[in-house]
């Protein structure tokens, strides 16, 4: 599958670590200096419990232009952020988009997608159950309880369910699934 990880920071490179670990052609959105790093020395991750370090190799893009496509788009990052992503996921081919953090207004940003998207896009929800801190030399160091995420639509059963499932297949990493998910 071809996925993309919109996102550098420490939940976003854990999600990509577990990709590609699971055998998927991962490419992440990053900008400036994290771009560079990851163009350089790749994906390090210190997982600090199990006392080792990994490297994954990742394609490293910094624009998201409308005419790329990918399976699925996992969109990682702070809430304040979201807006100004927003425009670009709607001009995109792509159809399925994961929103995975905090969303405060949910509904605004589906609404927002729904109504200026170039092709009609499946939307959920996710909350990813990791985390960790971004060392200066852009290695992660992972602290977490387990690679797992919470994905959930506002209306219903999730229509893309499916690619999800394959995406994680062999990934080390559990998925949760919740209907009609409630935004607080």
């Amino acid at each position: 599958m071809r996925l993309l990880v919109y996102g550098a920071g420490v939940l976003g490179s854990y999600l990509a670590h577990a990709l590609v670990r699971g055998g998927h052609d991962v490419t992440m959105l990053a900008r400036g200096r994290r771009a560079q790093q990851l163009q350089t020395d790749g994906l390090v991750i210190r997982h600090y419990f199990q006392r080792k370090t990994t490297v994954d190799e990742v394609n490293v893009i910094q624009t998201l232009s409308s005419e790329d496509g990918y399976d699925l788009i996992f969109v990682v990052m702070k809430y304040n952020d979201f807006p100004s992503v927003l425009p670009i996921l709607a001009a995109n081919q792509s159809s399925h988009i994961i929103l995975v953090g905090n969303n405060a207004d949910a509904y605004g940003m589906l609404n927002f997608l729904n109504e200026h998207s170039v092709v009609p896009k499946h939307n959920v929800f996710g909350f990813q159950l990791s985390g960790g801190l971004r060392e200066e030399s852009g290695r992660i160091i992972c602290i977490r309880g387990g690679g797992q995420m919470i994905l959930g639509s506002l209306s219903g059963e999730i229509s893309f369910k499916p690619l999800l499932e394959k995406a994680f297949q062999h990934a080390s990493y559990k998925l949760t699934y919740q209907n009609d998910m409630e935004p607080g």
